[in-house]
This record gives structure tokens, C-alpha cells and sequence, in this order.
């Protein structure tokens, strides 16, 4: 028999059909698991420990070669055990190798000696990224930016040097004018960095930066995306929407939008992902291929437009993985061979991590890398399952971001313990304009660079389409119950991951011939090769029936047969009892998962203990920001700015059983102390909404949630005082007018005394002031000088918020409201020593959550809550 013959009469019980068969390679999986493994342990580690650490699984993966090729003859299936597990050890030396190769880069210069030292230093910076802006107030006033760079050299103590070190950047508004390519020189001091990934160090400049922007196609890229940000702002109706999608810039979209699309599930829209890559491998790929170019040459132009639009865009990791992603997306839709795809999304994360073994440790990574292999593993058969009921078409546009956000559920939890309740019906609204913004998008850019005058034609057109998906983000941010408490840390992982894997199972329905060919490929589990049964007669002694598929071993009467239609298995009388099974199985996956929604929910809520009813202070764990909770009275409180998550703010408020907020006061107007207003508000009484700043006007949040709680803000300013139940309250700061400027040093500061049986508690909360200003308000506070018994950190235990009042008010207990693992240094070491030398311990709610001060007796306790 022929090849080809051969090929054809193969059943389809050993073949399958099409996508609803597909079949999973996976072969390099613990080659993947490993090197991710590898990279996460030795890009914490230096490049001694990463080379000698290679070396040794390199040469101890030599010597089982060795060994086994000796022994082949007398020890087969040991052999094809061993060759299979030496992959992963072959893996594993690659990526110690690599990423010894890429500490060793690292280390190499005097960047550490200055980091050790603190000596001015002046170094030749190559940008590496494009400058992402810091929330206002988050670092000091004014604007800040973090730009990704490399030292490539510079002066120290007045001697040259070379590097190639990665540092990160933290600089002001002359910053925002830096790009990718560019060469900066500038004096500055190093510090150690607490960002997870490349950078080791985090450079303050001192100086203003000389730059000379790039040239050649970083340049010119760089033009065309200045004309094209330009052209998208003749009609502002999009609000900034239309760069942000097409070119993942998001320098011009406004806030409220952006704040909107975070709750909604949006934001990736946004940012340059797997599927702007996809959308121009594919259109280029259709295009070319609907004027008759090869198929490989139409495959060569695809890549080719790819290459172009990283450059465009910013070739940086996360464009590059998602170039990558993306390109294995579309293969897996091209070629309809999602087995292949499986195996290239595999090597695709053993080569990214060779080549950049950080995103062993970003999230970004994880998150693209789960939806990647959503879309590739289970994309097909839930539309196909879907198709069952609706057409094709909409049968896809559900799927994909079903699927997706079925298999990152698991790793968005870790960031934010709830569940988005309209990120999939926003998603799948927004979805369907998607491809034309990008295409349009793309089109007009490329008009900018040949033909201008047809570019804003494009670009309004595309509009059309950004102005949709702003529409769908206001509309489902503004419906109730935006988000669900879920359990937070491996629980939550762990009852997320059975949640999306029961719904999976709910829209995945194996096919009736899946035993057959299961069994058909057993030989990938009892390593015995299949045999086709040639000569096989059917009963009536005439031509020659349907091949038949066995193994040795097997016993006569259990061939595999290749699968009948139900009409036809029916007519002869066959039974499946799977089928009469199904509907059980059904419910019992259905049970799954209300049990684990449930669950999570009842996680979230109950498993961790009430809030008692003699607290008296509340710190609430709301990320990199201010949440404080004061009791007045069973039910009321007190709040004091409510950080940058209204869920989050939201959650605690209810945990701690406050039903009226008496007062909010918003020390300043900085995202981190107002963001969450909303939340703080949504569903209670409010009695009054207090406010100080150095601006000229309220946040459109502040003022929305102001007017939907029915209060009208008042703007605070030293010797207000407020008596409330328990607890009188008197602003000592500001004494006057601030400038816009000085934001943080515009920061309500709030002496409290709360009523308790023995004695009142005195409370100082601070904001965000500075250390010059709080030894101002201290000398002209006398009453303040017998001391305090609380102490709020000013500004996160950033190094301007100083020692003064440390030394000066002698509190019993501080409280440091910070964001776990943020990326400022927060609290800086030199107030966690001062804390430490004066003996005042401390509570932070990055470490323990978010937390209350009760008193026992005439000690104050702390106890988290959650």
C-alpha cells in the first residue's frame, strides 16, 4: 500500500477530523515547568551561583547521556525513560546558563559600588522603554515618571567606565520627553531597587538630563507616532482611547476612562498584547493571500508586518512576548493544527526565559501565557460547542474572551482578590470593533508615513469604534455590583482554578468517538506500538471492512473500531451507556461549580473572624495608599482617606461593619488617598465629605461621588474642629494656603481623641506631609508635645516624610499604610531604623493586611481583619 493510500484509510478513530479532535503534544510541557523554575530561582540569585549551578546540571545531563547510550541495548525502556527526562535537565542548564550570562552583564561596572557608597555618579543612560507616569503624589509632588534604561557608561569618583547595567529610572517631567533608543546623559544617585525584574538599581537624577533622541527606524517610528497621537486629538470624543489601542499608548486617555476600563475587564485594550500582534499577522497573512501570493510568501509578509509594528510600538519584553504570543495564536487558527501550536507556545517560553529570564516573575508574562494557552488547548472546542447553539460567528467572539479569562482567572485573583462581574459581557460587547480600530489604526499610521492626506479619514473612522468601547465602559461601570469578594492567597487560587475548570467542562463535550481514540493513542502511555490489521473481511466474506486498530497484547474481541453516526449505532441496536451517563455527569460539573463559587464566596467572607466592637482604629489594606477607619459609634465611623481601590476600600468598610460614614475626610487630593471614594460611599449614609488640597478644583471622582451621596464637600484648613460621637477631631494643618505644588504638604494632619473607659487615645494622622513641614506644625503645636499614642506614617514611610515627629511625639504604636511589594521603596529603611531605635513598634499593611487597634486594658492591641 502507498503512502497516500495508507493515509487515506486510516480510520479517523487513530486521525481525527478536525478541531473538536484535537489532540495535546505535550511532550515539552515539563521542559516549560522547568525552565519557568529554573529562571524564577536565578534571576534572585548572581551570576556565580546561576553559571556554576548550569554547569552542573549541563554536565550531569552529559553523563546520563553517556550512560544510557552504553547500556541501550540491555536497558531499552530504561533508556526511553531517561531520554525523556533529560530534556528537562538540558532545559534547565539552558536557562542557568543564560540567565549566568545575563547577571554577569549585570554585575559587570561600578553601578553597585555607587549603590553601596551613595556617591554622585554621572552615567550614559540607553532608554529602554517608554516613560509610564506615576500616580500624582505617589513619589513627592509634581510628576513623576519610571523609565527603563541601561547604564552603558559614565564617571564615578572621576574615572570612566562601561556597563550594561539595567536600572529603572524615577525622574520628573523632563522625563516624559525620553524614548526608546534615546541617549541620556545625567548626574544622580543609585539606590537599591525593590522592583521585581531587570533593574538593579533605581536612579534619582539630580541634574537635568541631556538627551539625543534616536535615529534611524527608532527615530523615525518615533515621528510617527507623535503625528499619530496628534491626529487622534482633533476629536477628543474618544477620550486618548484610539493611540492606546492601536499603539498602546496611553499618554493622552483620560483618567475617568482608564478608571473605568479597570473595572470593567478593558484595560488590556490598551496595553500592545497577543492580540494586536494577531491582528496584523492575520489581516497581513489574509491579504496577501487573497492576491494570490504563496502561502509562505504571504507567511514571510506576515512576519515581516509583525517586525514592523514591534518597532513601531516599542520593541521592549513585554512587546516582544506578546509578538511571540500572538504568533502562535494565529498559527494555531491557520494552520488548524493546534497540537503544533502547543508545542511552539512550549518552546516559545523555554526561549523567552533564556532570553529574558525576569519574566519568570511578571505577572504580565503569566497572564499572557495563560490566555495564550487557553486560547490554543481549549479555544477550539468551546467554539465549536458554542456553535451547537448560535452561529459561528458570534459562536467566536464569545469564546475567545471567555476562554481567556477562564484560564487567567486563577493568576487575576492573586492581584485582586474579586471577580469582575462584567468583564465578560463588556469584553464581548466591545470585542466585535476591536479588529477594525486595530486595522483602521494601523492603516492610518501607515497613511501618516505616504500618504497624510488620507490619515484622518482613517482615523476618524477608527474612532467610530473607540468611542464604542468608551461607551460600554461607562455603561457597565455605572451598573451596581461591579466586582465579587473572592478568597484571597491559594485558597482563592485553588477554588478559582476548580471554578474554571468546571465551566470548561460545562462547554467542552468530548465526542462520542473520544474512547476510540484515546485508545488509539495509548501507546503514549503503555509504550507499546499500534498495528494495523490488514485483510480484514466483514461478514458476508466480501470486500475488505474498515481497518481495524490493535496492539499486542490485546485481546481478540476488543479491537477499535472506527466511530458510527448515533442514527447508525441506534438502527443496530447499539448503546452507549456514557450518553444515559451524560446528563449526571452534567449536573454534578454544574454542582462543582456553585460550590466553588460559593465557596470562594464564603471564604472571602466568613472564613476569616468579624471585626469585634471595641476598636478604635482601622488601617485598611487598599494597595499602595491611605485607608483609615476611625469608630464613633456601633455601625458609624470616621474615615479618613480611602486609598486607591474603591473595591477594596468597599470590602474593608463592610468587614468592619460601618454602615454610616459620620465624616470622610480626604487629607489631599492625590489618587492614593482619594481614589476609592466611590466605594467608601457606595450603599452607606453620609453625613459630611471634607477635603484639603493646594488645587483649584475637586477630582471629577471626588465630586461624582460627593453629589451621588447627596453631600456637599468642604475644604478644611487649620483649627477646624468636628466633634463627633467618642471622638473629637482637630485639624492642625494646613495653617494657611498652599500652592498646587506642594500637594502633599497641603495635607489635612488630624489630632484625635478618642473616648475610651480609662483615658482618651490620642490619634495623629498625618497624610502625606513632608518632613519640613511637619517640624513647623510641631513647634507651633504645643499641645502635641506630651506625645501621642497612635502615629500615622506620613506618606507611606517615604524618606520625606522624616523623623521629627518620631523623635518628637514618642508614640506608643505607628501604623504604616504601604502597598506590598510597591515599586517606591516604601517605607524607606531610614524610618523602619528610626522606628526601631526608638523602640515603637510597628503595624504595616503590608504585612499584615488590613487591620485594627483595639485596647485591652491600658495596652493597645493589634489584630488583622483580612
Amino acid at each position: 500500500m502507498t503512502r497516500r493510500a495508507a493515509a487515506a484509510a486510516e480510520p479517523l478513530a487513530a486521525r481525527g477530523t478536525g478541531p473538536s479532535q484535537w489532540t495535546a503534544d505535550l511532550r515539552l510541557l515539563p521542559s516549560a515547568v522547568a525552565a519557568w523554575a529554573a529562571a524564577a530561582v536565578a534571576s534572585g540569585g548572581t551570576a556565580a551561583a546561576s553559571t556554576a549551578g548550569g554547569l552542573g546540571t549541563a554536565t550531569l545531563a552529559l553523563v546520563l547521556v553517556v550512560f544510557v547510550v552504553l547500556r541501550r541495548r540491555s536497558a531499552r525502556r530504561w533508556f526511553a525513560g531517561l531520554a525523556h527526562g533529560l530534556v528537562p535537565v538540558a532545559t534547565i542548564a539552558l536557562i542557568l546558563l543564560a540567565t549566568g550570562g545575563s547577571l554577569a552583564r549585570a554585575e559587570a561596572g561600578p553601578v553597585s559600588d555607587a549603590v553601596d557608597s551613595g556617591s554622585p555618579i554621572t552615567v550614559v543612560l540607553r532608554v529602554t522603554g517608554e516613560p509610564s507616569a506615576l500616580p500624582p503624589g505617589a513619589f513627592g509632588d509634581g510628576e513623576r515618571f519610571l523609565v527603563d534604561a541601561d547604564v552603558v557608561g559614565g564617571v564615578l569618583r572621576g574615572v570612566g567606565f562601561t556597563a550594561a547595567t539595567p536600572v529603572v529610572v524615577l525622574g520628573g517631567a523632563p522625563w516624559s520627553q525620553v524614548g526608546t533608543g534615546d541617549i541620556v546623559r545625567v548626574l544622580g544617585l543609585l539606590q537599591p531597587s525593590t522592583r521585581q525584574g531587570r533593574a538593579t538599581a533605581m536612579f534619582l537624577p539630580s541634574s537635568r538630563p541631556t538627551i539625543e533622541h534616536a535615529t534611524g527606524w527608532l527615530g523615525a517610528t518615533d515621528t510617527l507616532r507623535t503625528d499619530f497621537r496628534t491626529a487622534a486629538e482633533q476629536d477628543g470624543r474618544d477620550r486618548g482611547l484610539l493611540p492606546g489601542m492601536v499603539l498602546g499608548d496611553r499618554t493622552a486617555l483620560d483618567p475617568a476612562l482608564e478608571a473605568d476600563m479597570k473595572i470593567t475587564g478593558l484595560t488590556h485594550l490598551t496595553a500592545v498584547s497577543g492580540a494586536n500582534c494577531s491582528y496584523v499577522l492575520a489581516f497581513t497573512f489574509i491579504g496577501l493571500r487573497a492576491a494570490r501570493t504563496p502561502r509562505a510568501v504571504a507567511a514571510a509578509g506576515a512576519v515581516m508586518a509583525l517586525a514592523a509594528f514591534v518597532l513601531l510600538v516599542r520593541p521592549e519584553p513585554s512587546v516582544l512576548r506578546a509578538a511571540v504570543m500572538g504568533s502562535i495564536g494565529v498559527a494555531a487558527v491557520l494552520s488548524g493544527r493546534g497540537r503544533v501550536s502547543l508545542t511552539l507556545l512550549m518552546l516559545s517560553i523555554i526561549i523567552l526565559l533564556a532570553v529574558d529570564p525576569w519574566l519568570s516573575v511578571s505577572f504580565a508574562f503569566m497572564l499572557s501565557v495563560a490566555a495564550t494557552l487557553g486560547l490554543v488547548s481549549a479555544g477550539p472546542s468551546v467554539v465549536e460547542s458554542m456553535c451547537r447553539v448560535m452561529p459561528r460567528l458570534p459562536a467566536q467572539l464569545l469564546a475567545i474572551p471567555l476562554t481567556a479569562q477562564l484560564f487567567c482567572t486563577p493568576i487575576l485573583v492573586l492581584l485582586q482578590p474579586s471577580l469582575p462581574v462584567y468583564s465578560l459581557p463588556a469584553n464581548v460587547a466591545a470585542s466585535p470593533v476591536v479588529p477594525a480600530v486595530t486595522l483602521l489604526g494601523m492603516v492610518s499610521v501607515l497613511a501618516l508615513a505616504g500618504a497624510p492626506v488620507l490619515a484622518q479619514p482613517l482615523v476618524a473612522s477608527a474612532q467610530v469604534g473607540t468611542r464604542w468601547v468608551g461607551a460600554v465602559a461607562d455603561t457597565f461601570a455605572d451598573l451596581p455590583g461591579t466586582s465579587v469578594p473572592w478568597a484571597t492567597g491559594p485558597v482563592g487560587v485553588v477554588l478559582a482554578a476548580l471554578a474554571s475548570a468546571a465551566v470548561l467542562s460545562l462547554l467542552v463535550r468530548r465526542p462520542a468517538s473520544s474512547t476510540a481514540r484515546f485508545t488509539a493513542r495509548s501507546r503514549l502511555l503503555d509504550g507499546r506500538p499500534l498495528q494495523r490489521v490488514r485483510g480484514a473481511r466483514d461478514a458476508g466474506g466480501g470486500s475488505p471492512a474498515a481497518p481495524v486498530i490493535s496492539h499486542p497484547g490485546a485481546a481478540a474481541d476488543s479491537p477499535v473500531f472506527p466511530p458510527r453516526s448515533r442514527s447508525q449505532e441506534e438502527a443496530a441496536g447499539v448503546s452507549h451507556p456514557h450518553r444515559r451517563r451524560s446528563g449526571r455527569c452534567r449536573t454534578a460539573v454544574a454542582a462543582c461549580v456553585v460550590l466553588a463559587v460559593v465557596g470562594g464566596f464564603i471564604v472571602s467572607h466568613v472564613r476569616q473572624p468579624s471585626a469585634p466592637s471595641d476598636w478604635l482604629l482601622a488601617a485598611c489594606d487598599v494597595g499602595q495608599g491611605d485607608g483609615l477607619v476611625v469608630r464613633t459609634r456601633p455601625g458609624h465611623a470616621l474615615v479618613v482617606d480611602t486609598g486607591p481601590d474603591a473595591a477594596a476600600m468597599d470590602r474593608c468598610l463592610d468587614r468592619l461593619g460601618v454602615d454610616v460614614v459620620d465624616a470622610l475626610v480626604i487629607t489631599h487630593l492625590h489618587d492614593d488617598h482619594y481614589g476609592g471614594t466611590a466605594g467608601a460611599l457606595r450603599g452607606r449614609t453620609v453625613g459630611a465629605l471634607y477635603y484639603s488640597t493646594g488645587e483649584e478644583s475637586l477630582p471629577r471622582e471626588v465630586a461624582d461621588a460627593a453629589s451621588t451621596a447627596g453631600v456637599r464637600p468642604t475644604e478644611l484648613d487649620g483649627g477646624t474642629t468636628m466633634e463627633l460621637d467618642g471622638v473629637t477631631v482637630d485639624v492642625l494643618w494646613p495653617e494657611g494656603p498652599v500652592s498646587g505644588g506642594e500637594e502633599n504638604n497641603a495635607s489635612a494632619v488630624l489630632d484625635l481623641l478618642v473616648d475610651t473607659p480609662r483615658r482618651p487615645v490620642r490619634i495623629l494622622l498625618t497624610g502625606d506631609q513632608e518632613e519640613d513641614m511637619a517640624a513647623r506644625m510641631l513647634g507651633a503645636t504645643p499641645a502635641l508635645r506630651p506625645g501621642v499614642d497612635v502615629l500615622k506614617i506620613a506618606h507611606h514611610g517615604a524618606r520625606n516624610g522624616g523623623t521629627v515627629l518620631i523623635d518628637g511625639l514618642d508614640p506608643r504604636l505607628a501604623v504604616i499604610s504601604v502597598g506590598a511589594d510597591n515599586d517606591y521603596g516604601h517605607p524607606h529603611p531610614t524610618i523602619v531604623d528610626a522606628l526601631d531605635a526608638a523602640g515603637v513598634p510597628t503595624a504595616r499593611t503590608d504585612e499584615l493586611g488590613s487591620f485594627l487597634i483595639r485596647i485591652d486594658g491600658s495596652r493597645l492591641e493589634v489584630r488583622p481583619i483580612g
